[in-house]
């Protein structure tokens, strides 16, 4: 995987320096900032709203003690995302009740959602679809969960993906292809 720097703009720069030197409401900026990005990102690995939140504060307690170490190589977003991402996948290591989630749980998190649809048939077959979509993908595996959620939903790019999660862009490739293939064939036994 080649070098790839990413600019830091000068807000992102000034507000790390902020929080480094511990200036009033920088941190909490930071928190309402990227709170509800973490949230999404968190509910798409655990599938569980508490554990999201859990997650969610774990994050901000991992971003406030690694303050120091922000060396600019990537923007905050990205980072965020891959401490968030570490933490979901440390909380699913420590607690494998975290895999599964129930058609119920998937469907009521959609992010996928079209307001512009006036037509309650239309608005009706959306949710059906959306909640198929979340069922399907909540029965893949973690790693292709992930890697299909950050690129086909969150609209990360493959290298930023190989960035986050600390893996080669071959590799999240690949994840991604398999993972698509499978929520393919989930998706097609669903509606047979």
């Amino acid at each position: 995987m080649g070098t790839y720097i990413a600019s830091v703009s000068p807000f992102e720069a000034n507000l790390m320096s902020r929080i480094r030197n511990q200036e009033d409401g920088a941190f909490r900026e930071l928190f309402h900032r990227f709170q509800d990005r973490i949230m999404r990102t968190a509910m798409k690995i655990l599938k569980e709203e508490q554990a999201a939140q859990d997650a969610l504060q774990e994050t901000f307690l991992n971003i406030f003690r690694a303050s120091h170490s922000f060396r600019g190589d990537s923007k905050i977003g990205t980072w965020i995302n891959r401490i968030t991402v570490n933490v979901c996948l440390e909380m699913i290591r420590k607690n494998k009740k975290h895999k599964q989630r129930t058609d119920e749980d998937i469907s009521e998190h959609g992010a996928l959602q079209d307001t512009k649809i006036a037509d309650p048939f239309e608005r009706t077959r959306q949710s059906e679809i959306r909640r198929r979509v979340y069922s399907a993908l909540g029965r893949l595996g973690v790693k292709h969960r992930t890697v299909v959620g950050l690129h086909d939903l969150e609209g990360y790019t493959i290298r930023e993906i190989a960035q986050q999660l600390e893996i080669a862009e071959g590799t999240v490739k690949s994840r991604l292809f398999y993972g698509r293939e499978e929520l393919k064939r989930q998706l097609q036994i669903r509606s047979n």
